[in-house]
């Protein structure tokens, strides 16, 4: 039977690499313990032994392959006394993944377009008017415009996740107390709005970048996987993290003349 050799997960946090070097080629015989691939991952470049006997049958992910998912099959070993073209279409036929064909997508999309409710009937939405006109209109809160409520009531719709501005108060001078909030709760109304994502800053592309400089005066140099990762992180903590700058003057001549000294 024909031994599959998968992605190795090198690193708790590891999820894909970089299938950087094959150190065998097909046909070669590899025992347990020798060093068949270097895997480049977020950190480092590491060499991965076989772990199994047998003989390259095929190497199904070429070299120089990136973003190669853990536990994804890369090549497979024919064991002791097996037949090593055989075990070279077993790893043609079947485990590789493939991606989704355009046919079965349209399908996917019209059928989820046939599961989608169809528009209420004419006849109901009158109802739905009359029953909405019944409630007490809230007092919407415009930009700016403080929403008065106790604390204990602003603590409960934030819990319940609910709009204070959409609920009818009904304490002193329309404030919002704790007994509206619950019945805004048991009914259902009053969802917080969710708040709208700011659109994410799109970065310069590749060539906008090369024009800014003089053709031929630069070298293209690929990044590796630890340096994807470093500019990855930086621009997560760049955009998530809110960031506050101080200045400061300082009289460092002292310092200045020491050092000179």
């Amino acid at each position: 039977m024909p031994i599959e050799i998968t992605m190795p997960a090198l690193s708790p946090t590891m999820e894909e690499g970089n299938l950087a070097k094959w150190l065998v080629k097909e046909g070669d015989n590899v025992a347990p313990g020798d060093v068949i691939a270097e895997i480049e991952t977020d950190k480092a470049t590491m060499e991965v032994e076989a772990v199994d006997e047998g003989t390259v049958a095929k190497i199904v992910v070429p070299e120089g392959t990136d973003g190669v998912k853990v536990n994804a099959l890369i090549a497979v070993l024919a064991g002791e006394g097996e037949d090593v073209a055989e075990a070279a279409k077993a790893a043609d036929g079947g485990s590789k993944p493939e991606a989704a064909k355009p046919e079965s997508r349209k399908q996917e999309a019209e059928a989820g377009k046939a599961e989608k409710p169809q528009a209420e009937p004419a006849a109901e939405a009158p109802k739905k008017a009359e029953a909405s006109e019944t409630k007490p209109a809230a007092r919407k809160a415009e930009d700016g415009e403080r929403i008065f409520a106790t604390p204990l009531a602003r603590r409960l719709a934030r819990e319940a996740g609910l709009d204070l501005s959409a609920i009818a108060g009904s304490g002193p001078k329309g404030r919002v107390v704790k007994a509206d909030v619950a019945k805004a709760a048991e009914t259902g109304a009053a969802p917080a709005a969710k708040a709208a994502e700011a659109p994410a800053a799109k970065p310069m592309s590749d060539d906008a970048v090369l024009k800014l400089f003089e053709e031929g005066s630069y070298e293209l140099v690929p990044h590796d996987g630890m340096r994807k990762t470093i500019a990855r992180r930086l621009v997560e903590a760049k955009t998530t993290i809110p960031h506050f700058y101080l200045t400061l003057d300082c009289e460092i001549d002292a310092l200045l003349k020491l050092r000179k000294e």
